[in-house]
Formats: structure tokens, C-alpha cells, sequence
């Protein structure tokens, strides 16, 4: 194993290290009351719909970061929008310009960094509480496109002129997507789907869903099927957004014999799951990573509210070295298993192990600070508030712990307990 980077990516480290330090670090106190919108990359499609003057104060704030991070070749490639027979070098304009998008793969104007590359830009965007990422948001199964799904779907989200929604977990079936109750019923050259998703994030000003579906007569992880399906398409509505206790709007969507052309299939008819796993698996290290890094900002504030006081954070020591220790132990995992995933290996595991140990260790963390806290921490607007209505739902979104356990759990009896003896 070797978690060490390349020198280039060394340098595009440090890079970010200097960017964090020099740029996000600066804006904290004005991030101190921002509101919850400003939460990752696709704050946009919402926050430029509101005319809210705080909003739009934040709106600049963070557009003013974009510029910087391009100057910089932190941002992203501008994509040309003729794709057709990729008539330019994409990897050479992009290296001329000094404009990559770090997780886009070469073939299409980006960095293609390693995973561990990835994490590492993370934790040194994580040092800030600025919620700043680079390039835009593409969910990485979308590389599945063909034809014309790549000029029609894929492009413009890379290029940041569309955003997509992510339409897997409904009211039935919860955090079990084994489960799902969404029909894609062949007709021809088309399916009909029927069927209700629950808390897709920004569904109500995506551009499109990707939507899970299973085929009639099929149970479990048989026949699912993922859709790309265009808002505005007849049958298909976002009947409400729903308000969550970490500011982000995920929305209900409910479709009645919404018809899709099959040329509209994400990867192959049947073979959803494996878009599924595949989504969720890429995340789950930068879960991991992400927690990591609130944690230590929220023991920053354990730090600053225990002051010069040495008798009362005598009282403490203990805790928060234990807490040290166990978020050393969560970042070693963490660039573990995105070392797996660079070398094809199978992640599943590590994956859950991450997203369980990094939520729940965020959660004691955020729960020991209240405590020091006390009751300061129930106005809303306090940091510390803040932080506990995102850890708590981290521990939730993406899935819930309980799934991690069981999918641990599974992967026990898969190995055989014979891997728990010593020899």
C-alpha cells in the first residue's frame, strides 16, 4: 500500500493547500451566519432563482471564488460545446489553458486525478469552513452515457449548464433500494413508469433525474433499471419540496405513465443496481473525509470555547484525545479504501466502513462540543448548532447506518468468520 501522490499531484495539493489558506480561510467570519443553501456545488440551481438580498450577497462571494480558483487551474475546462467526433484535443487545450476538472476522465477535457488524489484536494478544502468545491457537479455514473445521452446529458452538466437530480429512495422502500416499487413497464421502443421517489436533493431545479425503476415481474436487485428523464417530460412531477434540518431542499417526485424512450437507458436495460452501487461506493470515501474534517473544525471551537482556562480543559483531555486518535485511525481508512478503488478492488466493505465510522464519530464529536457549549448552542444561528444538523444528517442521507452494519455484516459472512480468527 501506498497512499503517497505523484509529484503532479503533490503539486496540485499544495496548490489547493495555498487556495484554502490564502482565499476560503479569509471569508469565515462573513460564513459564520450564511444560510444552509450554501452547502457544496449545487447551491447554484437554487440560490440564483432567489431574489433574497443576503442570498444574493453570498451568491457574489462565492461566484468571486470561482474566478479565483480558475485563475488559479482549479476550476474547470470550458468544455466547447461542439462534441461531434471530438474534433479538438480536449486533454491539450486543457493543459494549455491550465483549466482541469479535477475528477473529469482525460477523454473529456479533465485531470482524471486518483481517488486518493481526490481525497487529499478534500481534506485541504475541509480546513475551511467555506463550503467551497472545485469544477461542477457531475455524479460519476453519468460517464455511461452513449450516443447521444454524452451531447445531450453528460456535456452540458460538465460544462455547468445543467444539474441532475439522483431518483432512488421512496416512501416504501426507505433506505432499502433492493426494495423499490418504481415500474418501467416496456412498450416498444419505450417504457412507462409509475411510481414515487422521495428526497432527491434539488430535484425541483434539476435539469434532469436519474431515475431508478424496476422491470414487471422482478424482486430484489433484478431487472432495475436507471432512466435519464428530462424535467418537463409529461408524467412527471415534482409535487413538493420538503424543508430538512440541515437547509437543503430534497423534493418528491411522482410519476404516472410518464413515457421514456428506451434510447433514454442509462447503461443497459436490467442493470441499474450496478449504477446504483456504483454511485454510492465513489461517495462514501469523501464521506468519510468530509466528516474528518468537520470534526476537527468543531474541536477548533471546543479549543476557542475552553479558552486560556488550563483547570476546566484539564477536565476534557481525555476526551479529546481520544477523539484525536480515533480521527487519525477514520483518515487512514479513508485513504485506504480510495487506494482500493484506484486499484480496481472491490470496496464495498470499506465503503461502509467509512460512511459508518466517519458519521458516527462526527456525531460524538458535535455532541461532546455541545455539552462544553451548553446552552449558548440552542440559538440556530450558533456554529456548533450548525455543525450537529448536518452530522446528524450525514448519518442518514447516502445511507443510514444501520444499511452500513448490515452491508458489513454481509460481507462477514460472504469472507466467513474463519477471517476473524488468529493464526
Amino acid at each position: 500500500m501506498d497512499f503517497r501522490l505523484s509529484p503532479e499531484e503533490e503539486t496540485l495539493r499544495k496548490t489547493v493547500e495555498e487556495f484554502v489558506r490564502e482565499r476560503l480561510i479569509p471569508l469565515e467570519p462573513q460564513f459564520e451566519d450564511a444560510p444552509d443553501i450554501f452547502e457544496g456545488s449545487r447551491w447554484k440551481s437554487r440560490a440564483r432563482l432567489s431574489r433574497d438580498p443576503v442570498i444574493l450577497r453570498y451568491i457574489e462571494i462565492m461566484e468571486n471564488l470561482e474566478k479565483q480558483a480558475e485563475a488559479q487551474g482549479l476550476w474547470h475546462l470550458d468544455v466547447p460545446k461542439e462534441y461531434g467526433g471530438m474534433q479538438v484535443n480536449l486533454e491539450k487545450q486543457a493543459e494549455a489553458q491550465g483549466l482541469w476538472h479535477l475528477d473529469v476522465p482525460k477523454e473529456y477535457g479533465g485531470m482524471q486525478v486518483s481517488n486518493v488524489a481526490m481525497l487529499a484536494v478534500t481534506e485541504e478544502l475541509e480546513k475551511s469552513a467555506v463550503p467551497f468545491e472545485f469544477g461542477n457537479h457531475v455524479s460519476n455514473i453519468l460517464y455511461n452515457c452513449k450516443g447521444d445521452q454524452i451531447e445531450k446529458f453528460l456535456w452540458p452538466c460538465i460544462r455547468g449548464e445543467k444539474t441532475s437530480a439522483f431518483g432512488l429512495t421512496e416512501p416504501a422502500s426507505g433506505a432499502d433500494p433492493s426494495m423499490l416499487q418504481t415500474t418501467a413497464v416496456p412498450d416498444g421502443d419505450h417504457f412507462f413508469i409509475n411510481g414515487t421517489k422521495m428526497f432527491p436533493t434539488f430535484a425541483d431545479v434539476a435539469d434532469f433525474v436519474q431515475l431508478f425503476a424496476r422491470l414487471p415481474d422482478t424482486k430484489g436487485r433484478e431487472g432495475v433499471t436507471c432512466f435519464l428523464i428530462e424535467t418537463g417530460t409529461p408524467g412527471y412531477r415534482v409535487t413538493r419540496s420538503i424543508e430538512t434540518i440541515a437547509g437543503s431542499e430534497p423534493c418528491e417526485l411522482v410519476f404516472e405513465d410518464c413515457r421514456v424512450p428506451r434510447s433514454q437507458v442509462l447503461g443497459e436495460v436490467g442493470n441499474g443496481w450496478a449504477l446504483n452501487q456504483a454511485w454510492l461506493g465513489a461517495r462514501r470515501f469523501q464521506v468519510g473525509i468530509r466528516a474528518h474534517g468537520m470534526a476537527q473544525r468543531v474541536l477548533r471551537v471546543v479549543a476557542q470555547l475552553l479558552g486560556g482556562d488550563s483547570a476546566e480543559a484539564s477536565k476534557f483531555v481525555e476526551r479529546i484525545g481520544y477523539f484525536l486518535g480515533e480521527l487519525e485511525a477514520l483518515r487512514t481508512l479513508s485513504y485506504f479504501g480510495a487506494w482500493k478503488a484506484d486499484q480496481k478492488m472491490d470496496v464495498r466493505s470499506e465503503a461502509a466502513n467509512v460512511k459508518l465510522f466517519g458519521t458516527e464519530l462526527l456525531h460524538q464529536i458535535v455532541d461532546f462540543a455541545l455539552e462544553i457549549a451548553g446552552p449558548a448552542m440552542l440559538r440556530k444561528s450558533h456554529v456548533l448548532a450548525r455543525y450537529f444538523r448536518h452530522a446528524r444528517a450525514r448519518r442518514i442521507i447516502e445511507g443510514p447506518s444501520e444499511i452500513q452494519r448490515h452491508i458489513i455484516q454481509r460481507a462477514l459472512f460472504r469472507e466467513g468468520v474463519a477471517g476473524l480468527e488468529l493464526s
